[in-house]
């Protein structure tokens, strides 16, 4: 009785010891982790986007961003494990400030966080500011440019693709100042008559790159399509009009390009024979007088080639005067039975004025003289010297007259 007794105390200690034991670990265990979760740790937050306050305010005061783009920062925090485990990157905001933004220039304002709670500690903004471009906000009108790509069907060519809307472009300044051309792209591949569509516009600046960041109003135009036949016509220079300056004459008039590839319906084309260029003026000129001119076609033809320009040149020179010795005298219409046994002079100098182009491609040897002897009889004639040249050139001859013997 006395041994059982003893065995059941024995049972009843050890189960004590191992409650205790297991108590004491669970402590240490505790402290273990509690411990640890309070020790301070870093953790980075990436991408957070960034978000601009108060645009309305540069709104109303005519201003925007001239970069339109996303922003982003990198956020390095502290805390305790179990403080970190709670951030919501979700109600985490990084905000720039716009409402002390009053005019245009450059600017860099401070980014700040929110959404972070007090349990974390906001070690490093990366970046900290942004540097923003601040420009005026400006409208511009601005016509139609419509681009055709494709081939129409039936050997027909697109004789006119056009707009006649106007699109109000709203943006930066510097980027309205960018744009060269608001154009659409009408695709006329296999196109056989004449349509109508609508497309959509689009910016461009001088190299062909879209200008991004504006507005354009409206932002799909209706455009006119019709395709005809083309032919080349040649372009008529023009005359002139008016005097150059006293010793200086028109030399040449000459248009670039000398050609117009034009496009119209069958019947309209068949009218159309050369490009006529209005008269140039050249009172006072003395020097080469250079214009740009429009060229007119009937109503329902259009140019297909460069737009509707040609440049006009009237070359004007100075007038020169330079003297040619003629080494003989021709005789000429000498009387049926008579002869022109003498001529009393047997060479002549001419002086001759024109432009140095004129007189330089002259020379003694392509330069006549001559008299005429029609209806004269026989014995010592004493006639004119004359020259075979336009009696404007011909300054002086010397002699004037000589005497032909005639039997």
């Amino acid at each position: 009785m006395a041994t059982k007794k003893k065995k059941k105390q024995i049972s009843i200690n050890e189960k004590t010891i191992r409650l205790l034991s297991s108590a004491v670990l669970a402590i240490i265990l505790w402290l273990f982790i509690n411990g640890n979760s309070n020790d301070i740790v870093p953790q980075d937050i990436n991408a957070i986007p960034v978000t601009f306050t108060n645009m309305e305010t540069l709104q109303e005061k005519h201003l925007v961003l001239e970069d339109n783009r996303n922003y982003y920062v990198n956020l390095r925090v502290q805390g305790t494990d179990r403080s970190l485990q709670e951030i919501n990157t979700n109600e985490i905001t990084a905000e720039v400030d716009m409402k002390d933004i009053d005019k245009k220039g450059e600017y860099n304002p401070e980014i700040v966080i929110k959404g972070l709670s007090n349990s974390v500690i906001l070690k490093e903004v990366n970046p900290s500011t942004l540097h923003l471009v601040v420009d005026n906000v400006i409208e511009s009108e601005k016509n139609v440019e419509v681009i055709t790509q494709g081939k129409p069907g039936n050997d027909n060519a697109v004789i006119s693709a056009t707009s006649t809307e106007k699109v109000q472009v709203t943006g930066a300044e510097d980027r309205i100042a960018a744009i060269d051309k608001i154009a659409v792209t009408a695709n006329v591949n296999g196109l056989t008559e004449d349509t109508s569509r609508m497309l959509e516009v689009t910016p461009y600046d001088k190299d062909g790159n879209i200008v991004s960041g504006v507005e354009c109003e409206p932002d799909v135009v209706r455009v006119n399509i019709e395709v005809g036949k083309t032919k080349t016509v040649n372009i008529t220079p023009p005359a002139t009009t008016g005097d150059p300056q006293s010793g200086y004459k028109v030399t040449s008039v000459t248009v670039d390009p000398t050609q117009k590839m034009v496009g119209a319906k069958q019947e309209v084309l068949d009218t159309i024979q050369n490009i006529q260029i209005d008269p140039v003026d050249v009172s006072g000129a003395n020097k080469a007088v250079t214009k740009e001119v429009t060229l007119k076609l009937p109503d329902g033809a259009s140019f297909l080639d460069n737009g509707n320009k040609a440049t006009v040149t009237v070359n004007i020179e100075p007038i020169i005067e330079k003297s040619f010795t003629i080494s003989s005298i021709e005789t000429r219409n000498v009387g049926q039975g008579l002869t022109a046994a003498k001529v009393k002079d047997s060479s002549v100098v001419v002086k001759l004025s024109g432009t140095a182009t004129e007189l330089n491609k002259l020379t003694a040897d392509n330069i006549k003289a001559f008299v005429d002897l029609n209806g004269l009889g026989k014995g010592d004639q004493e006639v004119a010297i004359q020259i075979s040249l336009p009696s404007d050139q011909i300054k002086s001859t010397t002699p004037a007259r000589t005497t032909v013997t005639i039997e």
